[in-house]
């Protein structure tokens, strides 16, 4: 157990190397080291690499829980529903199967019926089938544990019921190494417990080190000191060195201004002191704020733009992207009923939370046109009017075969239309970098024109590329200036954080109850302890955050 940058993932890995230089593996044999994030993975490669020899390196398979378990469901999940082909129903598909769903029950029944009829199987389901799998094949188990004797698991304080029966199976076997923040658990919305560090104790009887006191993040800084003093309410009227608390006054004409002056100081402080390689991230509440953060940090007001990251929901882009390569695709017969179904997706899923009523009705006016002809209403029509005239344009479009230009000829489509669902097109597709940084996606549309001079297939392929993206690493190389919301942030590390109140959207509310308030506390230490360097909070001065 330990807090942020103690040290936990360090002695864990120096752990699996000693257990292979001792010769406590089998051949064959190797240690399991599970986490959750893909960012979080790229940085255990990296500290493996640091510290333990080649030779030893494969030894240790370092996974995320879903990589490894799609693995285990790919292999025998049709001993579970008799379904031998099973598919992974993406976050962004499963927002649009989801839009009209109630309550945590009501979608949990939803993604089991899509699983057990269509063999479409949603991540949140994941450890709850791969439990099941070794509740009722004490041999499959058997086959995991005697393969990797000692598993170590990450962020346990994170996991949810499901996942805790998962790692008791494991445990049933093997031997358990679970690293730990008790004071760094923020997901509680999703399943996370209080109590999860006391089952696994009484669970398994484990050794406990606590490296509490440890700090190799930020060593020398009071940052670590400040965030367990806002846990205990302790921050209030201290001083620290590390953690700036500035109050700014509102602007009207420019709300963000104060941020933006802030971020060119601690440029130019950081590249006098860090060097070349700074990194500094901005921290907001929610996904709306990130975005209006970015806007105005990309723009030409008093003062020059900020190039920036921004740490993007997929569902939206990814849902997009689908409806732009559709496009890209030979037109058909039925282009209008098959674009729309993509634009369908795009609208019930582009949020990746509950739509509302009056988007329902919409979609359910577009599927009824689609069966009947029929419509009516204002916006309805314009959508369908605007939607004919983009087939149209695309049926004169001639392509060049280079599929950034081509990707950027279709999307413009989009760009003009009066129809707020499809301008939501174009403005997410703008944030669907995979053809700049993405080179699967752009070889395989490559080699479709390659092949029959055309991009058909080119649907497929951007949701398989879509589908090899929740596998495969994350970006942890962070510098420059990035945005994201508190609850993303969590696992990396910046030489400077800025944590951003906005005038009309609190980082805490003054109602708050005690339960909101106690999160609020969770939340707000783990945004500044991602901190290197320096930590700044920018609160409105006419109402400062109440935990300030």
């Amino acid at each position: 157990m330990g807090g942020p940058g103690a040290g936990k993932t360090t002695v864990s890995l120096l752990k699996a190397n000693w257990l292979i230089e001792n010769a406590k593996l089998l051949p064959e044999q190797k240690v399991l080291f599970l986490s959750f994030a893909r960012s979080t993975i790229t940085n255990i490669q990296k500290t493996t690499q640091a510290l333990i020899p080649e030779k030893n390196r494969k030894l240790i398979e370092i996974n995320t829980y879903h990589g490894f378990i799609w693995r285990l469901l790919q292999n025998y999940s049709y001993l579970l529903n008799g379904n031998r082909r099973i598919s992974l129903l993406t976050p962004h598909m499963a927002s649009a199967h989801l839009a009209e769903v109630d309550g945590s029950d009501m979608r949990g029944q939803k993604l089991e019926e899509l699983y057990a009829d269509n063999g479409l199987l949603s991540f949140d389901l994941f450890a709850k089938y791969a439990a099941e799998l070794f509740k009722r094949s004490d041999r499959i188990l058997r086959l995991i544990t005697d393969t990797h004797p000692v598993i170590i698991v990450d962020e346990f304080q994170d996991t949810d019921g499901n996942e805790w029966e998962f790692i008791q199976a494991l445990g049933r076997n093997s031997t358990m190494i679970a690293l730990a923040d008790p004071e760094q658990r923020i997901y509680d919305f999703r399943g996370a417990n209080v109590n999860r560090i006391e089952e696994y104790i009484k669970k398994f009887s484990p050794i406990i080190f606590d490296f509490e006191q440890e700090n190799n993040r930020s060593p020398g800084k009071d940052i670590i000191t400040f965030g367990n003093d806002l846990l205990l309410g302790k921050n209030k009227g201290e001083m620290y060195n590390d953690v700036v608390i500035k109050k700014y006054p509102f602007n009207r004409d420019e709300p963000n201004k104060t941020l933006k002056l802030n971020i060119f100081e601690a440029i130019k402080r950081l590249k006098t002191g860090v060097g070349s390689d700074w990194s500094i991230v901005v921290l907001v509440r929610s996904k709306r704020i990130m975005f209006s953060v970015s806007a105005y940090l990309s723009s030409h007001t008093s003062l020059p733009p900020i190039f920036h990251d921004v740490a993007i929901d997929p569902n939206g882009p990814s849902l997009a992207g689908v409806v732009i390569t559709g496009l890209m695709e030979p037109p058909q017969f039925n282009q209008l009923e098959i674009t729309a179904n993509d634009l369908i997706n795009h609208i019930r899923g582009r949020s990746g939370d509950k739509v509302a009523e009056t988007t329902i009705q919409f979609v359910n006016a577009i599927n009824t046109y689609l069966k009947t002809k029929k419509v009516i209403g204002k916006k309805r029509l314009l959508f369908l009017q605007e939607l004919n005239e983009i087939i149209e344009k695309r049926k004169a479009l001639k392509f060049s075969g280079v599929p950034e230009t081509d990707w950027l000829t279709v999307r413009s489509l989009f760009q003009d239309c009066e129809s707020d669902f499809l301008k939501h097109v174009y403005e997410d597709a703008k944030y669907l970098r995979l053809l700049n940084k993405g080179a699967l996606l752009s070889e395989r549309l490559s080699e479709k024109w390659r092949s029959s001079q055309s991009y058909d297939g080119a649907k497929v392929a951007i949701e398989d590329a879509l589908l090899q993206e929740h596998f495969i690493a994350a970006q942890t190389s962070y510098k420059g200036v990035h945005i994201m919301t508190l609850h993303k942030s969590k696992g990396k590390e910046f030489d400077e954080v800025f944590i951003w109140e906005d005038y009309y959207n609190p980082l805490v509310h003054q109602k708050s109850d005690g339960k909101q308030l106690n999160e609020s506390r969770y939340l707000l230490r783990v945004g500044a302890t991602r901190a290197r360097e320096k930590t700044t909070f920018l609160t409105v001065a006419s109402q400062p955050c109440i935990l300030l």
